[in-house]
């Protein structure tokens, strides 16, 4: 798998658009109640998990939305500039940072990032956020074996059809490839480099700075695996 959702999606059910595991996360990305109720306040949509489920063009819509929200808060919170460096035994990438988001929330893979790799909880899978952030993006060499442009081309690669469907992430990858900037240390990236998305919608209930307790992860994670689906 090339791209970053088909890799995501082969982790969370094998693809399978009408996956349901056992804690109720629904469809190919897996996703639970309070993600989608934040899809939802966000654009003021409205649809049940029963329609979210049976539709993919509809979880192709959250995904996308998902995303471009996690990389804004990405560029909020300065994450940016740790992009080329190693965390936790972690190359960080825009799609380590998407991993580990998706797993643990967006305020649980940044505590990951800040706290060298000590905060890494795992889901009832016993996947951990340095797990995502491993197995899920495109295999990478150490950073300071790469050139930063080809670093993020490689982590940023989507389909055709995929890249339609998911403008926000696209401009973020096209903003970094493009933007001129003062020379920095090889493997790092200019702090601000992706572009604000849509509304911002922290996992953490609202509170954009709250870290996560020992909970959260199993309230907002997306557990991976399709040993959790249900037969």
């Amino acid at each position: 798998m090339s791209n970053f959702r088909e890799r995501l999606a082969e982790f969370e059910s094998g693809g399978d658009y009408s996956a349901r595991n056992d804690e109720g996360f629904v469809g190919k990305y897996q996703f639970g109640a309070d993600r989608l109720t934040d899809f939802m306040s966000s654009t003021g949509k409205k649809f049940s998990m029963s329609q979210f489920q049976n539709s993919p063009a509809l979880q192709e819509e959250v995904q996308g939305w998902h995303e471009d929200d996690i990389l804004s808060y990405v560029a909020d919170q300065g994450l940016d500039e740790y992009i080329g460096q190693q965390v936790g035994g972690v190359i960080i990438s825009p799609e380590a940072m998407l991993a580990m988001a998706h797993l643990g929330g967006k305020s649980g893979m940044k505590k990951f990032i800040e706290t060298d790799g000590e905060y890494n909880p795992s889901d009832s899978n016993g996947t951990r956020l340095s797990d995502y952030a491993s197995k899920i993006p495109s295999k990478q060499l150490p950073a300071e074996q790469q050139d930063l442009q080809r670093m993020a081309r490689d982590s940023m690669q989507l389909t055709p059809q995929v890249a339609e469907k998911d403008g926000g992430l696209m401009a973020a990858a096209r903003k970094l490839l493009s933007r001129p900037s003062a020379p920095r240390p090889k493997g790092l990236t200019p702090p601000g480099t992706f572009q604000r998305g849509g509304q911002m919608s922290p996992l953490s209930g609202g509170i954009s700075t709250a870290l996560p307790n020992a909970d959260m992860i199993q309230k907002y994670s997306t557990p991976g695996g399709i040993g959790s689906l249900s037969k």
